[in-house]
């Protein structure tokens, strides 16, 4: 069990890594070459009954994953698509000022909470606008509803794709992380953190992607 994480589990052998499995609830995503596969990945599936499972191309958890030849993709273009806009009504719309009534809240959480998920998985980009909208939620006006809306509609039209390329070796590989803050920059006087962690390999470079357009190479 990996000790910053109890839902990731890592095998090795002779002292080199062979297989990973990470797990949600009753979902689990396993990595590893075959020996992996036929010690522990076969004898789970005698131990327990696996309902379905998928290779290469599959969603994982909301997550879109694909297999290439050169590494892998995740996207939530699917999951995005699944997100459905607060109805305002014109007379409403006008109210920009009022607060929100109870069940625009109830709306308005579930709402900020998807986006969140993908915001944490796949959507760096729209981080900072979802933590706004998020700690506005105690004092959250029509106002907020219609940006949060306007936020649905660009997660929607603009796709966004992580590309992980395929490594022969993470021996030779390191992780550099970049960290910045900006004090008080939220609407209740909150600070606002981030960071990004690029993996890196031995030459220095940080690991590009394909150049597919519209694609985040990590």
């Amino acid at each position: 069990m990996c000790s910053l994480d109890n839902s990731l589990f890592i095998w090795k052998r002779n002292g080199k890594l062979e297989g990973l499995i990470c797990i949600y609830v009753d979902d689990f995503l396993w990595a590893g070459n075959a020996t992996f596969k036929k010690c522990v990945i076969d004898e789970l599936q005698k131990q327990f009954l696996i309902g379905s499972s998928a290779s290469e191309s599959f969603t994982y958890v909301g997550l879109r994953i694909k297999s290439f030849s050169d590494g892998i993709t995740i996207d939530q273009t699917q999951y995005a698509s699944s997100l459905v806009l607060v109805t305002i009504s014109s007379a409403r719309n006008m109210q920009r000022k009022s607060q929100l009534s109870e069940s625009e809240k109830t709306a308005y959480r579930a709402l900020v909470g998807q986006l969140n998920w993908m915001a944490t998985h796949t959507r760096p980009d729209i981080a900072y606008d979802t933590c706004e909208l998020s700690v506005a939620f105690s004092k959250a006006t029509v106002t907020e509803l219609v940006r949060l809306n306007k936020l649905v509609k660009r997660v929607k039209n603009e796709s966004l794709q992580l590309f992980f390329p395929r490594l022969h070796s993470f021996e030779t590989c390191s992780l550099e992380c970049y960290t910045d803050a900006a004090f008080a920059n939220l609407p209740n006087g909150g600070s606002q953190g981030g960071l990004i962690i690029f993996l890196k390999d031995d030459s220095g470079k940080n690991v590009q992607s394909s150049g597919n357009p519209g694609d985040l190479s990590v």
